[in-house]
């Protein structure tokens, strides 16, 4: 049985995820949920405009560090777009998929595989708690980070279209940048903690079928194949919409992260002494880095289901639970995993081609500067 502490912390995480959700589908009651979810949209796109607004002037004035950082802003507003547009198309769907999360771990009905949910929510939850405790954490600390740079150095990446006063201006400017690490975190957060509940439930089910190694005869005369049959479909189907949801989330977000990347190469080269364009690339490269370790990992485990279900003692069964063993065996047979766009496999591999192929056109560019 779930360890009532871990109930209560799992629950806590879930409703933060959803409580944030709705902050960016603006859902408070305030307007109608339809035009809440076009408002943050709507408002990362006057942003854009608002920053290539701004190139034009950078381009008279021929200063080279800030028009590099326009347009590496430019193009990392662009995915921010991205982001907060998936959330408020799929927002029905998360919620969906975060309610079956929480009936499957809480969820007490099959009293053979109680134990071993509570042990996979308990591994699960640490992993969550770290998750969201440094990597969340220092993404927002070093976007704001970040923004204190470009208010100290007078950067202004977004060209206010009225004349107002300097400190109008400054106060504008903080308001627009904080908004972005609201924008552009909880996104990742969602997708983050998503991903890493599917792999602790993909290893859990792993675990289930290694019982049947081990097990006796009464174990399979409760219907425990049929049980793990049924799992096995629920685990694929709920897989599907979160691959929907984030199929093309993560193909732009690679694609949007290339361009700051070689960007940010190209600063470092110009300006070595500038200590927060190296903060800046380690954490854009560490997102695509954890797009693929989901990815692969996700692969890994969904993998070795073919080959638990192999190892168990098939030969011992009855007829009906081999028919079902050979129906999962062949549902099994083709390994899932989060693909970009429905055609690209993200995995490591992956992630060292993007960063081949930055470093490559980095190298292009730089010859001509």
């Amino acid at each position: 049985m779930v360890n009532l502490q871990s109930k209560v912390e799992f629950l806590k995480i879930t409703k933060l995820i959803s409580f944030s959700i709705r902050c960016i589908i603006f859902d408070f009651g305030l307007i109608s949920k339809i035009s809440g979810k076009f408002f943050f949209p709507f408002y990362v796109l006057i942003n854009i405009y608002l920053t290539i607004n701004k190139i034009p002037e950078l381009l008279e004035a021929k200063n080279v560090l800030e028009l590099w950082i326009q347009i590496c802003t430019t193009i990392g507003l662009g995915g921010v777009f991205i982001k907060v547009f998936t959330i408020c198309y799929y927002e029905e769907e998360i919620f969906e998929l975060f309610k079956w999360i929480e009936d499957f771990f809480l969820d007490n009905a099959e009293p053979i595989l109680a134990k071993l949910r509570a042990k996979s929510l308990d591994k699960t939850l640490w992993i969550l708690k770290l998750f969201l405790k440094f990597y969340i954490t220092s993404l927002a600390l070093i976007v704001t980070y970040g923004n204190f740079f470009y208010l100290i150095n007078d950067i202004q990446v977004i060209n206010i279209p009225w004349e107002v006063s300097k400190s109008v201006n400054v106060y504008l400017q903080i308001l627009l940048y904080f908004t972005y690490i609201f924008m552009y975190g909880i996104p990742i957060m969602c997708f983050g903690c998503m991903g890493i509940i599917f792999i602790g439930i993909l290893k859990f089910y792993n675990e289930s079928i290694a019982l049947l190694e081990k097990t006796e005869k009464d174990l399979l005369e409760d219907g425990f194949i049929l049980i793990l049959h049924k799992l096995h479909c629920e685990i694929h189907r709920k897989f599907c919409i979160y691959e929907k949801i984030f199929l093309y989330f993560v193909f732009f977000d690679i694609v949007f992260n290339a361009g700051p990347i070689i960007g940010l190469l190209i600063i470092i080269r110009l300006y070595p002494y500038m200590n927060i364009f190296y903060i800046i690339f380690v954490l854009i490269v560490s997102q695509q880095l954890i797009y693929c370790i989901f990815g692969q990992l996700i692969f890994t485990e969904t993998e070795k289901i073919s080959d638990r279900l192999y190892l168990t003692k098939w030969y011992d069964m009855k007829r009906e639970d081999k028919q079902f063993l050979l129906l999962m065996m062949m549902m099994s047979s083709r390994p899932f995993g989060l693909k970009a766009a429905g055609m690209y496999a993200i995995n490591i591999v992956l992630f060292v081609k993007i960063m081949k192929l930055c470093f490559s056109y980095y190298a292009i560019l730089y010859t001509f500067l």
